[in-house]
């Protein structure tokens, strides 16, 4: 039986070719696609956080899309 995070995975690969999913965007759009801010994401989330350089900081688009499947369903 599938888990939930492999019924995400396998829309979010239905939706958008793999390469893409992991690509790494700036904060202020990984928020956007989690639909949280972008500090919440760095309190909550530090392990998904990728420093880009000294002052620059991402997140993979597959990480912030599945936890706005995380937060829509919590909800």
């Amino acid at each position: 039986m599938p888990t939930t995070a492999d019924q995400v995975l396998a829309r979010l690969l239905a939706t958008m070719p793999p390469l893409e999913l992991l690509r790494i965007v700036e904060m202020a759009e990984a928020a956007r696609l989690a639909g949280a801010s972008a500090e919440t994401l760095e309190r909550c989330h530090p392990d998904k956080i990728v420093k880009l350089s000294k002052r620059r900081k991402g997140m993979r688009v597959a990480h912030a899309l599945m936890l706005r499947e995380f937060n829509d369903s919590s909800v």
